[in-house]
């Protein structure tokens, strides 16, 4: 996955802290590198779907939540 994804994915989560389904909303606004037109995953895309979760995670979650990133 490109630093430059990584990074878009990390200002975007910042961004929109209080985006109502934050995490949902980031897939739906990264979702050409995720899915095709069928709505199956792209290769690589299961990565930018895990990392979007995960990113979240990090930024938004107390300390002691984070164990299983």
């Amino acid at each position: 996955m490109y630093l430059e994804l990584k990074k878009a994915i990390i200002d975007w989560l910042i961004e929109n802290e209080s985006t109502w389904q934050r995490v949902i909303q980031c897939h739906e606004e990264f979702k050409q590198y995720i899915y095709n037109n069928e709505g199956n995953y792209i290769i690589g895309g299961e990565v930018v779907s895990d990392f979007i979760t995960k990113a979240d995670r990090l930024l938004y979650s107390d300390r002691h939540e984070i164990k299983g990133c």
